[in-house]
């Protein structure tokens, strides 16, 4: 399984292409609630067009070891919509899944062999306690974070084989497939401010699920995707606060670091009552994550709102091509 790395602070790892990132020119991310298609500029530094469709209820149940797909045709209607509205002028292409499918972990090694295939084996047999799976039923995926003398840190993420194929068919007849393929938080970590000096905490809340992601500097520490999808919206606020509260204490307790800033993102927007929820759990400064209006300048005033509402992992894809420049 090769690894297609997304370059600066994200480090991430994805499915499909190998080498250095390059940014797609098509961007089609799935949620359970709804499809998001993104056409970039020819540089692949701006939105040129973005459209959004909802899903119906039931169709998507994004799980880790069983299939996800109720209505495979339900899904595939609303790809084809948000691609039809965006017109797909072709180019490679970038497909976002939800974060419940994969299973992150944050590996450490006293060192890795030089051999890539070598690597893949031993990554693979430190997540096969972690999988609720056989281990070679995953599609694995992973990167380096850090090499010390003592210590290599490795990103690994899996995900079912059967369960990604369920993504893929949606979009198997779009520019001959996808080319770059990530979890839909991997794309938000461009946006996360690379000049802090203390750890953050990235909250990104989703269409039934929540992921945490702790960043000390331009490393990843730690990664956690929960099942939200049975909290009412009355009591996700607090049940956000609470999770976000519990990495942050285990953050202190664990790797000894203090989180100085939480950033927020919730798609489609939440309540607001999220932010003043997070800010009364938790002893720092909560902030909404938003990808630069500059990447939006040549939308329409109805795809500028869709942009706020659902394009931040859009506009993370597009930062990161911007860096590689």
């Amino acid at each position: 399984m090769s690894t297609t790395r997304l370059k600066e602070r994200s480090k991430a790892v994805g499915w499909g292409g190998s080498g250095s990132f390059v940014a797609p020119s098509v961007i089609v991310e799935v949620e359970p609630g709804f499809v998001v298609a993104a056409r970039l500029d020819r540089s692949g530094r701006r939105v040129g067009r973005i459209a959004a469709r909802e899903v119906e209820a039931g169709s998507i149940d994004a799980q880790l070891n069983r299939a996800n797909l109720a209505n495979p045709s339900e899904l595939q209607r609303a790809v084809q919509a948000a691609l039809g509205a965006i017109g797909n002028g072709g180019g490679r292409l970038g497909l976002l899944v939800p974060d419940p499918i994969v299973r992150a972990a944050i590996l450490s090694f006293e060192s890795l062999p030089d051999a890539r295939k070598e690597v893949e084996g031993l990554v693979r047999w430190r997540m096969k306690d972690l999988l609720p799976f056989p281990p070679e039923e995953a599609r694995l995926a992973y990167q380096v974070l850090g090499r010390w003398p003592d210590c290599v840190e490795v990103l690994a993420m899996a995900v079912k084989s059967s369960v990604l194929a369920e993504y893929e068919a949606a979009v198997e007849n779009v520019n001959s497939g996808p080319g770059l393929i990530l979890p839909a938080t991997a794309a938000l970590l461009p946006l996360v401010p690379e000049a802090e000096p203390s750890s953050q905490l990235l909250v990104h809340v989703c269409s039934g699920w929540m992921t945490t992601v702790l960043v000390e500097r331009s490393q990843l520490r730690t990664w956690r995707t929960r099942d939200m999808a049975r909290v009412t919206p009355e009591d996700l606020p607090g049940e956000v606060a609470r999770e976000a509260a519990r990495v942050i204490a285990s953050t202190r307790d664990r790797l000894n670091l203090e989180v100085g800033r939480v950033w927020l993102c919730s798609r489609p927007p939440g309540t607001s009552d999220l932010v003043p929820a997070l800010t009364s759990a938790v002893s720092c400064a909560v902030e909404p994550l938003a990808g630069s209006e500059d990447f939006a300048s040549s939308l329409s005033t109805a795809e500028e709102t869709l942009f706020k509402h659902f394009g931040a992992t859009v506009a993370g894809l597009v930062r990161n091509s911007a860096k590689e420049a």
